[in-house]
């Protein structure tokens, strides 16, 4: 495992040397988001990260596509988007509502186009339903003297909005990993839903959110995978 991937923490390596296997980390959420039901995300038909391009599945709710260079994806069909930016298409089941994502910038020190974003610009996506702009997913690194960052953000998306911050701690951990765990969404300063992207990519809401904030959710969680660098899913 690279040591820019996960730095585990000494508990989490004695336990893993303990019981003979590598231990996953497991991001660090609230009692009551821990004990809710996990919807697990399946890439390309596997459960895995986003890696280069292609599909994507939430359980029989969403399904969608992705690429990392939008200029090969003419699929996506929205004029001035840049070429070395992240795109992807959100699919509601059942339903014509779907999202499109154009990102670009940075985020944990993510790669865009050959080029290293690693400055203090923020990772963002404008949101698309159809051709008309309906929303933003933004989140942006806060740097401390110490070298260790902070990230937070927030989705917006016709009207509904929620906070999200990246979860650097694992659960039982005393310190915080290198990159991302995953994500926390919270409304209200409440934390309602939580996704995992360490490995594989799953997602825990609350049932008494309503459909437009699970959609945000949802949105907002595949916006967050995105910004994962695809590197990181051969090495966990």
């Amino acid at each position: 495992m690279k040591k820019n991937i996960t730095t585990l923490t000494l508990g989490l390596v004695l336990a893993g040397a303990l019981s003979g296997c590598v231990t996953t980390a497991v991001m660090e959420k609230s009692a009551a988001i821990n004990d809710l039901p996990s919807v697990a995300v399946s890439v390309d038909g596997k459960f895995g990260g986003f890696g280069s391009d292609g599909t994507f599945k939430i359980a029989d709710m969403y399904h969608g596509q992705f690429s990392r260079d939008a200029s090969n994806s003419k699929w996506f069909g929205i004029s001035g988007t840049k070429q070395s930016g992240l795109v992807a298409l959100i699919q509601k089941e059942g339903t014509e509502q779907s999202w499109k994502l154009a990102c670009h910038g940075e985020q944990s020190n993510l790669t865009l186009g050959g080029l290293n974003m690693s400055g203090s610009e923020p990772f963002s996506c404008d949101i698309y339903s159809g051709d008309k702009k309906v929303g933003l997913y933004t989140i942006k690194a806060e740097h401390s003297l110490m070298g260790t960052s902070k990230e937070t953000g927030s989705i917006q998306i016709q009207g509904t909005s929620l906070q999200l911050a990246a979860v650097k701690r694992a659960q039982g951990a005393a310190f915080d990993t290198s990159t991302p765990l995953g994500y926390s969404f919270k409304l209200n300063g409440q934390e309602v839903a939580a996704t995992e992207t360490n490995a594989h990519v799953s997602i825990q809401m609350m049932e008494s959110l309503t459909a437009d904030q699970k959609d945000a959710v949802v949105v907002g969680s595949i916006a967050s995978a995105l910004s994962w660098r695809p590197e990181n899913n051969d090495d966990l």
